[in-house]
């Protein structure tokens, strides 16, 4: 290492020492109803391919097929469990849904394949809490409070993996 490059990484290192550094290490996620999704895929076909999926306020990159389909693939297997969910939330029961601190939009890039993991979390005595299915993907939990809310974001994933597949020449 010449004293150049020295000098450089000891600069950086005294920036980051002033100004500090923040990791996000997980992100919570509360949903009941139809969620918004979007897929965009860009550079599709090419090393450098990115596929974009906005669910709700969370936008998620991910460049592979393989992690998108076991996503969508344990998301399905999680349906036994949704069925005790009630099919929609109810608009008067919406707002025990609203806890804090907020976030107006989360970006998280995900490589490799993510680990998934289910529970259903039943509505506790004393509590306005309806029961929710947690699914947590990575580092985002997801708290599903109703069966609209898992549908939408279940075809969300599926969507995905199938847009991703058709670039990769997969088929399943």
């Amino acid at each position: 290492m010449r004293a150049n490059d020295t000098t450089r990484s000891n600069r950086v290192l005294d920036a980051e020492k002033a100004v500090g550094v923040v990791e996000v290490m997980t992100v919570g996620v509360r949903v009941a109803g139809r969620v918004p999704t979007r897929t965009d895929l860009r550079f599709a076909g090419t090393p450098e391919q990115m596929l974009g999926l906005s669910l709700g306020t969370v936008l998620i990159y991910l460049n592979s097929h393989l992690a998108v389909r076991s996503v969508a693939l344990a998301w399905g297997q999680a349906a036994p469990m949704a069925r005790s969910l009630s099919p929609a939330l109810p608009a008067p029961r919406r707002p025990v849904m609203a806890t804090g601190p907020w976030s107006l939009t989360t970006i998280i890039r995900m490589f490799g394949t993510p680990s998934v993991d289910t529970l259903l979390l039943a509505a506790q005595p004393g509590t306005n809490l309806p029961t929710m299915l947690r699914i947590q993907v990575g580092p985002i939990t997801w708290d599903l409070a109703d069966a609209a809310a898992y549908t939408s974001l279940l075809n969300a994933w599926r969507g995905a993996a199938d847009l991703l597949a058709a670039t990769c020449g997969e088929t399943d």
